[in-house]
């Protein structure tokens, strides 16, 4: 009964003319919510196709921007290793060419008193942006020369790598040795700017001469008493003492006064004093210089103030005076007659 009554109202509302009306309104909604049910899950499944596009684009700009970062870097420290690059190409020669060198190694053998007896350059062997250049030299002079001039060459800026050496003593020359040595130098085979800073160099302090050469004998090597480095031109006779047949010269210098006796060595020149006055002592200097030995002789002759007398002693007169107190001495020591 209702269900007939339900039909009767939906007939009479068909047939109404607002009912006719909604129909294709109707109708439309009908076939957009049936075209969305269709097309709906490919629209979703678009969407999170978007946005897992947008999310890889996202993680892939970031991995870029990392990437940039790290490659700015990288310039930066490549631009420090080529600035590095240069320093170092430029410190091979320390801006000097092969005849600077040459030159260098003349001086240095020439205030030391050396003999360059080989030098020879021998063919470059070029390795990318530099060259390798190996010498061999052969000096002769005296040790402790070869030995400073050793050091002070090899100290230099310029990047030298050694190699083979061989010291050894001179025959029928003594005191003189013979250096043998191979040495690789370097130059650089592209333009190079200058360090910007050569006080980052580091400094060598000197190093003072040997007292003991290992090529000598050791009776040949006299002592130094204090007066070896002294120049004659500072060193005073004072006064003598004797004792029998031998002298002895009272020497001044630097406020000090020294003993010596014949064979001691005196000056800077290898001066060895060979024969002894009241009034003088006689040195023989020894000196090597273009290759030869040279000698000289030079006098230390006594000098005493106006009005003052030189002080020159018996030995054997003060041994004498000291062993009897009630010996009475005069202003030279001399014992007093009585």
């Amino acid at each position: 009964m209702k269900l007939q009554t339900v039909f009767e109202r939906a007939a009479a509302f068909g047939q109404s003319a607002r009912a006719k009306s909604l129909a294709p309104v109707l109708l439309a909604c009908c076939l957009f919510i049936l075209g969305c049910a269709i097309r709906l899950p490919a629209a979703l499944q678009q969407m999170d196709r978007e946005q897992a596009r947008a999310q890889a684009l996202d993680e892939r700009q970031s991995a870029l921007n990392a990437e940039r970062a790290g490659l700015d870097s990288l310039r930066a420290a490549v631009a420090e290793a080529e600035q590095r690059l240069q320093v170092a190409l430029w410190s091979m020669a320390a801006g000097q060419d092969m005849s600077d060198l040459v030159d260098h190694i003349a001086a240095l053998g020439r205030a030391h008193g050396l003999l360059i007896e080989l030098l020879r350059v021998q063919e470059a062997q070029t390795h990318g942006d530099y060259q390798q250049v190996p010498l061999e030299l052969r000096v002769k002079g005296e040790y402790a020369g070869v030995r400073q001039w050793l050091f002070e060459w090899l100290g230099q800026a310029r990047l030298l790598r050694t190699g083979d050496m061989s010291l050894e003593p001179v025959t029928g020359q003594p005191g003189m040795v013979q250096l043998r040595l191979q040495v690789d130098a370097f130059q650089a085979t592209v333009p190079t700017l200058p360090a910007q800073a050569l006080a980052q160099l580091p400094a060598r302090m000197p190093v003072a001469a040997p007292h003991v050469d290992p090529f000598r004998p050791q009776q040949d090597q006299l002592p130094d008493r204090g007066l070896a480095s002294v120049p004659l031109s500072q060193v005073r006779m004072v006064g003598s003492l004797s004792r029998a047949q031998a002298h002895e010269a009272l020497l001044i210098a630097a406020g000090r006064v020294h003993r010596v006796s014949l064979g001691d060595r005196v000056g800077r020149d290898q001066g060895v004093v060979a024969h002894i006055d009241p009034g003088q002592v006689e040195i023989r200097e020894h000196w090597f210089m273009d290759g030869a030995w040279h000698e000289r002789v030079a006098f230390i002759s006594m000098a005493t103030p106006a009005g003052k007398e030189a002080l020159i002693l018996d030995e054997q007169d003060m041994e004498m005076a000291t062993r009897n107190p009630a010996v009475a001495v005069d202003g030279n020591g001399r014992p007093l007659p009585g």
